[in-house]
């Protein structure tokens, strides 16, 4: 396992992860075996330490504003090798991210006598860093971290120090040991990071489209034990402005690395073929280019707000969710000119464009994006003014 002190020496190892995710993706699409290897290599070039703090062996890649365009460039990395990959490493630095801000809950619990020794700021310190530790422990034993969230009725419920009932949409199941889940408790949902060795994952129903690596099953955790150290923040807190809607500037940059892959598999056909210089050809091509440039433009503006403390939390997430709806359109609309550009060729097994077209459309898929245009639709029109001005500048 290689540390990474050094931000800017993180995308390189990224790079050196995603020749291995490369290598590996199309038989990862044939068998939808799990990507152990893959998640090995993340751990070899230090790239599940690197959102961590700098005292737990990371770079704290992601958890402040001067990083973000590091991680921006590791999410795309990845995401150009792999999708299934990069959809498992942003939930690993979701988690990450989700406990460095709110893992304070902890230590409020130990009594207010603590809480007068050391004061408010401390406790709230101590709570994170022994709850980083927790993921940090996960890091070291090269097992990834994830986001578990979806469910269906009656949901995960958190009673007794037990989990009762099951998660979906389990990205990582069989292979996370320590997920950040959310489970609702009489005082509302909260935030924990359990050990759950004994749950049972269930892959049976996860014969999605695309993505079929990222091991996006249900999880039963019914018995599971959560101690007080491991629940994260309080009530409310997953879903609190900006982390929640802003977060998703991190998916926007995994889907970015699969359309630049696109629009570099388009141009390698093209030249192989001699169509190069087919003015129509051309024309094509450049309406991909210029779709490609679309999505890195509203994924590096949405980064930059979302990331930007001083920003106010309704105006991120209101371009946030913005962004979500111009870069899905773009990315759509590269997937037509590429298919159209290279023919029938783009749509027969083994071709990689076939096989990333379908696992991008599948991660396109985000939650309520008709909601997430009218939240930002709103927001613009209650501010009386053109959203560019009200929020700044890239």
């Amino acid at each position: 396992m290689r540390n990474l002190p050094v931000p800017h020496l993180v995308p390189a190892a990224a790079r050196r992860a995603a020749r291995v995710a490369d290598r590996l993706a199309a038989r990862r699409d044939h068998d939808a075996s799990l990507p152990n290897t893959e998640v090995a290599a993340l751990h070899r070039y230090g790239l599940l330490h690197a959102p961590l703090p700098l005292r737990l062996g990371g770079a704290a890649t992601g958890l402040n504003a001067a990083t973000a365009p590091v991680l921006r460039d590791v999410l795309r990395i990845i995401g150009g090798a792999s999708l299934p990959l990069g959809r498992l490493y942003e939930g690993h630095v979701n988690a990450v991210r989700l406990t460095a801000r709110y893992g304070d809950a902890a230590m409020r619990r130990c009594g207010d006598a603590a809480m007068r020794r050391c004061g408010d700021a401390a406790m709230r310190r101590c709570g994170a860093a022994a709850q980083m530790a927790l993921l940090a422990a996960e890091c070291n034993a090269g097992r990834i971290s994830a986001v578990w969230n979806a469910e269906s009725p009656p949901g995960l419920v958190l009673t007794g120090g037990r989990l009762v009932g099951a998660k979906r949409y389990t990205s990582g199941t069989g292979m996370v040991r320590r997920p950040l889940v959310t489970a609702m408790t009489p005082a509302g949902m909260v935030m924990a990071i359990p050990d759950i060795s004994g749950a049972v994952g269930d892959l049976s129903e996860w014969l999605p489209t695309g993505i079929a690596a990222s091991a996006t099953g249900g999880t039963e955790m019914t018995g599971i034990v959560v101690a007080a150290s491991e629940i994260v923040g309080a009530p409310g807190d997953y879903y609190r402005t900006p982390l929640f809607a802003g977060g998703a500037w991190r998916v926007l940059a995994v889907q970015l690395g699969a359309v630049e892959r696109l629009v570099g598999l388009h141009r390698e056909a093209m030249n192989v073929r001699g169509r190069s210089g087919d003015p129509v050809q051309r024309a094509r091509f450049g309406e991909a280019l210029a779709r490609c440039e679309a999505a890195r433009l509203w994924t590096a503006r949405a980064a930059a707000i979302a990331e930007d403390p001083a920003r106010d939390a309704a105006a991120v997430d209101a371009f946030v969710n913005l962004a979500r709806h111009g870069f899905e359109r773009a990315a759509l609309e590269v997937i037509e000119r590429v298919q159209r550009g290279i023919g029938l060729s783009a749509m027969l097994r083994p071709s990689p464009v076939e096989r990333i077209v379908r696992d991008l459309s599948t991660y396109l898929r985000q939650p309520f994006p008709d909601a997430a245009l009218d939240a930002a639709s709103g927001w613009s029109m209650a501010a009386g003014g053109d959203m560019h001005t009200d929020i700044g500048d890239y």
